[in-house]
């Protein structure tokens, strides 16, 4: 166990599964029927390109690819020059595949980035957050957030991977255009918004947002501790607390000398402990393997213990690290517990939203309107 960098908090403490709870009663009989591999593969996502011959999902290649299912489509918009009817057609054919082909029968989440709207071929772009910061109108974020996420869960999505609620101490940081700044109560606010106007019609029938990033990128993860609390972890706490989030992602960065992807601290002792947190933890794309280039099978192996052991839940956008999870589990290197924690938390995301239903709404009919009139007047 790893020596917790900040003593004054209590361990995690992690929601038990309760029987009176229908959402926890059905995540508990899927993992009951699932095997090892067909669990580990709730754990990680790819990019739909890896399913695809001459730009078409190919049975052949998921068979190939993704032969147990998988827990994430990773940006299945912003990754393809396709139409609002290309995209749904790309869509369905994945979780035609997931749910008739395979035999865990499990469709995926599909997650987009979600900052300017929505991001697909044609639709209407809004100002970037930095931009939208400059406002001060957590009224106009949410109307932008919650016409995304209509447009969002009609093309398939269920989860945005926004907003971005990192404070920033560095200016020469090169992700400040994601942010809304230097403020911890102005990033609160207008985050706040942002995320209430995304999950205004629930998660069932829209959109769940993803807060990140957990914790301290943009130059603050060296502040002291009275600063984190009271402006960089504001941001987090507001929403966990006041709304609720269903996935949270960790960062790139090193938080006092804890990646962390794989940090107690963090992970445990605030995000599950002080804040109380219950739902997925989710990891930035390739940041399971901490900043590193080495790329041979033990390190990799390894990174995947530290993330599962410690609380990270998935991870993005490639099984990089997550494939060799049932080899691990077998050997014993990631427990039986942590294992099963991770795979219900992320079965849960999909219960939440419909997915996991005996007939899942995946998709709108129809045709749709990715730019119109309104969104370009409100944009």
């Amino acid at each position: 166990m790893k020596k917790t960098l900040f003593p004054l908090m209590a361990a995690a403490v992690i929601a038990c599964s309760c029987g009176s709870d229908p959402l926890q009663k059905q995540v508990d009989e899927v993992y009951a029927r699932l095997s090892l591999e067909e669990k580990a593969a709730q754990l990680y996502g790819i990019y739909p390109s890896e399913l695809m011959v001459d730009g078409r999902i190919s049975v052949e290649k998921c068979r190939e690819v993704i032969p147990y299912g998988v827990g994430h489509i990773c940006q299945p918009t912003s990754s393809q020059d396709k139409d609002a009817d290309q995209i749904r057609e790309m869509v369905l054919a994945i979780q035609d595949y997931l749910m008739n082909e395979t035999n865990a029968g499990i469709p995926a989440i599909f997650h987009e980035e979600c900052l300017t709207g929505l991001t697909a071929r044609g639709a209407t772009a809004f100002p970037q957050a930095i931009a939208t910061a400059c406002s001060w109108d957590p009224d106009l974020v949410y109307q932008k957030t919650a016409m995304t996420a209509k447009l969002m869960r009609a093309m398939g999505q269920q989860l945005a991977l926004s907003p971005m609620l990192d404070v920033i101490r560095n200016a020469n940081w090169t992700r400040i255009e994601e942010s809304c700044g230097e403020d911890g109560y102005l990033t609160a606010t207008l985050g706040y918004a942002f995320v209430d106007g995304l999950q205004s019609e629930g998660f069932r029938n829209g959109v769940a947002a993803t807060t990140k990033h957990f914790l301290g990128y943009g130059g603050a993860n060296t502040l002291p501790w009275k600063e984190i609390y009271e402006e960089v972890l504001l941001p987090h706490e507001a929403i966990i607390r006041k709304l609720g989030t269903e996935s949270v992602m960790t960062s790139y960065n090193k938080f006092r000398s804890e990646y962390a992807v794989c940090s107690d601290t963090l992970l445990n002792v605030i995000l599950r402990g002080y804040l109380d947190y219950q739902g997925a933890v989710i990891s930035d794309y390739g940041s399971v393997q901490q900043d590193s280039r080495d790329r041979s099978p033990e390190f990799l192996k390894q990174c995947a213990v530290d993330a599962i052991m410690t609380g990270n839940d998935i991870e993005l956008c490639s099984p990089t690290s997550s494939k060799y999870i049932p080899e691990l589990v077998a050997e014993g290197r990631i427990t039986e517990k942590a294992f099963e924690k991770a795979v219900k938390r992320a079965l849960m995301l999909k219960a939440k939203a419909g997915l996991l239903d005996p007939s899942p709404v995946l998709c709108a009919e129809g045709p749709l309107e990715l730019d119109s009139k309104e969104s370009r007047e409100l944009a």
